[in-house]
């Protein structure tokens, strides 16, 4: 189910950490305390955050996992690609666990982040997407009730957050779209369903199959057009190579799997109907997106 307004936890959560620069110790104290629990010494899961200049998105981020519930043992760290703003400054004075990985780019990160890790099970977000009350449990679940079936990869679907003066109404159409767009994608294209801000796989499966290394990793931004642009993505491939070593992938289709991340992935897509034809070409005449995707001539 696509929420046409904001919920209400995500409203109070935007609301308490609207301005890294605004928000008061007391919240941050809050932000530490809770930080806590994920001091295991040997988690089942491990949660992993990928960052490159999210001074303004990733406090909210890694509020909102501090706030998550759950009963086994957990990990949480942020991996910083070679941030030139206050990233770490930001996540210093949260006190969250942090990782410097100097290969630039997503996948290198992602990398860092699990070969880093000591969960059974690997959880991926990204730094400018916020997470329900129980989304770790969800997905972890997800992966440990459906193992003896095969399942070693999982993923989550998400909603836009708008920004100012941006309608989320709007933003729900466009999803309830995408969504029917992504029902009538064959099942042997699933892979590229997955998205590196919510997905989750069993960490030594992730390893066996070499994960997230690329020829050409792509950047944290990825514009569409740019002379970086990258068309592979890591998490794609990741599930892909999941797959094909015959392992299943699991849709978790419910409201509290649902992330909500920033809607600056539909500004650089040149808005929602721009975005909307963008993801038609993707399903349907993939060679002319490619077409589309190729850098422009300045």
């Amino acid at each position: 189910m696509i929420d046409f307004w904001l919920p209400k936890w995500l409203k109070t959560l935007s609301d308490k950490y609207a301005a890294n620069t605004g928000i008061k110790s007391e919240d941050i104290d809050e932000i530490r305390k809770l930080l806590k629990k994920f001091d295991a010494e040997n988690p089942l899961v491990s949660i992993v955050i990928p960052a490159w200049n999210e001074e303004e998105n990733i406090i909210k981020t890694i509020a909102s996992l501090a706030r998550n519930e759950f009963d086994f043992p957990c990990e949480l760290f942020v991996v910083n690609n070679n941030s030139t703003d206050n990233t770490q400054a930001v996540l210093d004075n949260i006190g969250v666990r942090s990782i410097m990985e100097t290969n630039q780019g997503i996948a290198p990160a992602r990398r860092r982040g699990l070969l880093e890790s000591k969960g059974k099970y690997q959880l991926c977000c990204d730094s400018d997407t916020v997470y329900p009350p129980t989304w770790i449990k969800n997905m972890t679940n997800a992966l440990r009730y459906n193992e003896e079936k095969g399942v070693a990869c999982i993923y989550g679907s998400y909603s836009f957050i708008p920004s100012d003066g941006k309608s989320r109404f709007v933003m729900g159409l466009y999803e309830t779209g995408s969504s029917v767009i992504r029902s009538l994608k064959s099942k042997k294209t699933e892979a590229r369903r997955v998205m590196g801000f919510n997905f989750g796989f069993t960490r030594s499966i992730g390893l066996e199959v070499n994960g997230f290394v690329m020829d050409k990793p792509r950047k944290f931004r990825n514009e569409l057009g740019s002379a970086e642009y990258v068309g592979n993505s890591e998490d794609g491939m990741m599930a892909s190579a999941i797959k094909k070593a015959g392992y299943k992938i699991l849709f978790v289709n419910n409201r509290k799997s649902r992330v909500w991340t920033s809607d600056r992935r539909i500004i650089m897509d040149g808005g929602l109907f721009k975005g909307i034809k963008l993801r038609l070409l993707r399903t349907f005449n993939r060679k002319k997106f490619d077409k589309l995707a190729k850098p422009t001539d300045k």
